[in-house]
């Protein structure tokens, strides 16, 4: 068990002040993009990786970050072993990825192997009377030290791999300020429900959710090289819709695709002629383009 007691809360302006570093740490990022779920199980991390592939293979500088902290799952979609740990304290050295794609992750951390991350130390215990609960502290402290001690340098795009809940939303939104949000859900109705509630809460903070991709909305045929519907459709466009959030892309399921993210093979690169991997690139291109179009529209009014 890691125990982050750097992460105790202190009095006085010092978040403030590491809200500051996250900014100044940022200021070279051309667009952040916070890849969320309210649930989990919907394939977010697989969307996360496998875009940030594809905007790397279109020539565009990425970093992606994992800031799903005791379920990691970054490095070993991309293939990667690490090899040595960085430390927080002193800054951190982003690990280089495949593609040129600069990763922090909290398998990362120091602590030896990976083992589950705790906030509570010896000064805390899990029935404390605080009004605000030390894991809650903890991830914001934690998310702080992340984004404003990485060593990202310039890029065109930040993704940043959020663990599923509405809470980490609330955080990232609140933390990296991303430019864009992006939600990912199934089709069941128990998903969309949940997806209401996460477009709802993103609103209600100014950080309205970009678009929806809709994953597992088929499934992928081996032989015909087309998609059989696998769970009930309609609902998810419909919440769309009503909350006018476009949606990105409905991607299939494609038992390759899961295979290769245990292999650590990014599948868009693997079989780019599949239709899961067309429709990423395709969200990739569109989410460069409706980006890059925001930032020069912002610069003409300055």
């Amino acid at each position: 068990m890691r125990i982050f007691t750097q992460f105790e809360a202190e009095e006085g302006a010092e978040p403030a002040r590491e809200q500051e570093l996250v900014r100044e740490n940022l200021s070279q990022v051309r667009a952040i993009v916070a890849i969320a779920s309210a649930k989990g199980g919907v394939g977010k991390s697989v969307l996360a990786v496998n875009l940030s592939v594809a905007l790397a293979l279109m020539g565009r500088k990425v970093g992606i970050v994992d800031a799903d902290l005791n379920a990691p799952s970054v490095v070993a979609m991309l293939g990667m072993k690490p090899g040595w740990r960085y430390p927080l304290v002193e800054g951190i050295e982003p690990a280089a990825g495949p593609f040129g794609i600069r990763v922090v992750a909290s398998d990362l951390l120091p602590g030896g192997e990976p083992a589950p991350i705790t906030f509570f130390g010896d000064d805390y215990a899990p029935a404390s009377t605080n009004h605000v609960a030390p894991a809650e502290i903890g991830l914001a402290k934690a998310m702080r030290a992340m984004l404003g001690q990485a060593r990202l340098g310039a890029l065109d795009f930040l993704i940043i791999d959020l663990a599923p809940g509405l809470d980490q939303l609330y955080e990232i939104a609140k933390t990296a300020e991303p430019d864009a949000i992006i939600l990912v859900s199934h089709p069941s109705a128990l998903a969309v429900q949940a997806a209401r509630h996460a477009i709802e809460l993103a609103a209600s903070f100014g950080a309205p959710v970009t678009g929806i991709v809709e994953n597992m909305v088929g499934f992928n045929c081996d032989n015909c090289r087309s998609v059989r519907p696998l769970l009930p459709e309609g609902e998810m466009q419909g919440l769309a819709r009503t909350y006018y959030v476009p949606i990105l892309g409905r991607l299939p399921f494609d038992p390759h695709a899961a295979q290769g993210a245990d292999r650590g093979v990014p599948f868009v690169r693997e079989d780019p002629d599949s239709p899961f991997s067309k429709i990423i690139v395709e969200i990739a291109q569109s989410l460069d383009r409706t980006l890059a179009a925001r930032a020069r529209q912002t610069q003409s009014q300055i």
